[in-house]
């Protein structure tokens, strides 16, 4: 049995610069760290040649192509494991509509759980670009690189995509002080409300020419805002986040809502010094930054919110069990 467990991710600045659409021409920035959220993949070999998969659904099928579940199926096929595996998602939140980058957390710890399956051991870069192939390049989903680097390597970095497709990875040193300050200052809430990023990510490519300028904007917040995550300065990320968050919403008319517009002033109301929706848009979980002192206020104005607590993590797609062959690894 492999277990690998995948974090989630909260993507600070720069989302949307990492679509190809944008950074083959401009290229793009993304300020992103994983959280201890995770995609837990669990593979069991079998002693016939049946392909089994549990997710929300089951799945037994004899081959790879009848499977219905479209990440599974082009991971197998991808990875060359066509028999014999009985494979099990378990998530720490939904899947669907999150804005945490649960679906590319999933096809990264799939891989990492297929390869280490196969004896052939993957690291972070190679499991970054083979996820990118599978959901952009077979899948052709309309998203972009981020959620897959972030998921691979874990962490608070930066993530510069250019031109030609190679991304460059940087951590953003920031002390345990920084860190705690910013955690500290960190809440999520879920609004309760799903959709598929696709239709977001579609529509706002689409617009990228009259975007640009925003689009540029937000790519240079990445790259500028490193300094104040190293010094912890949490008043600084919030109103530039605020100032991000504006120019997001810009890109597509499908990024929020009146219901979420009115979330958010809500938020900003009680006492926050910024925040935005994450992910694509739409729904899915919206992050505040807001000084501890503020944060009882804000909880009560968004009462009927679920928070979700949550603290940074430092690593990305790793397999915590390795029971194979009379292999035991943590």
């Amino acid at each position: 049995m492999i277990i690998t467990r995948t974090p989630f991710r909260i993507s600070f600045f720069g989302g949307g610069t990492d679509i190809p659409g944008f950074y083959e021409e401009h290229e793009g920035a993304v300020l992103s760290t994983t959280i201890d959220k995770y995609m837990y993949i669990i593979l069991k070999p079998r002693y016939d040649d049946r392909i089994v998969l549990n997710y929300s659904e089951k799945e037994i099928v004899d081959r790879v192509d009848d499977i219905r579940h479209n990440i599974y199926r082009e991971a197998l096929k991808f990875t060359g494991v066509t028999k014999g595996v009985e494979i099990t998602s378990i998530g720490d939140i939904p899947s669907k509509g999150s804005g945490l980058g649960s679906s590319s957390s999933f096809t990264v710890g799939l891989l990492n759980a297929l390869y280490v399956h196969k004896g052939e051991a993957k690291g972070p870069r190679e499991l970054a670009e083979d996820a990118c192939s599978i959901e952009i390049g077979i899948m052709r989903e309309p998203i972009g690189k981020q959620d897959q680097y972030a998921a691979a390597f874990g962490g608070l970095r930066r993530y510069r995509f250019r031109k030609s497709g190679a991304v460059e990875v940087e951590p953003i040193e920031a002390g345990r002080g920084a860190l705690s300050a910013l955690q500290r200052s960190c809440l999520l809430f879920y609004t309760n409300i799903t959709r598929r990023s696709s239709e977001v990510l579609s529509d706002q490519s689409s617009r990228i020419r009259e975007t640009r300028s925003s689009l540029e904007s937000l790519r240079d917040y990445a790259l500028a805002m490193g300094e104040a995550f190293a010094e912890g300065d949490c008043r600084a990320i919030g109103e530039r986040l605020h100032e991000n968050w504006l120019l997001k919403k810009g890109l597509s008319s499908k990024v929020s809502s009146p219901h979420i517009d009115s979330l958010y002033e809500t938020g900003l109301a009680a006492g926050a010094f910024g925040g935005k929706l994450l992910g694509a848009g739409g729904g899915g979980f919206l992050l505040f930054v807001c000084p501890p002192e503020r944060q009882a206020g804000l909880r009560e104005a968004l009462g009927g919110l679920k928070e979700l607590p949550f603290a940074f993590s430092r690593n990305g797609s790793h397999v915590i069990l390795n029971f194979e062959e009379g292999v035991y690894q943590l």
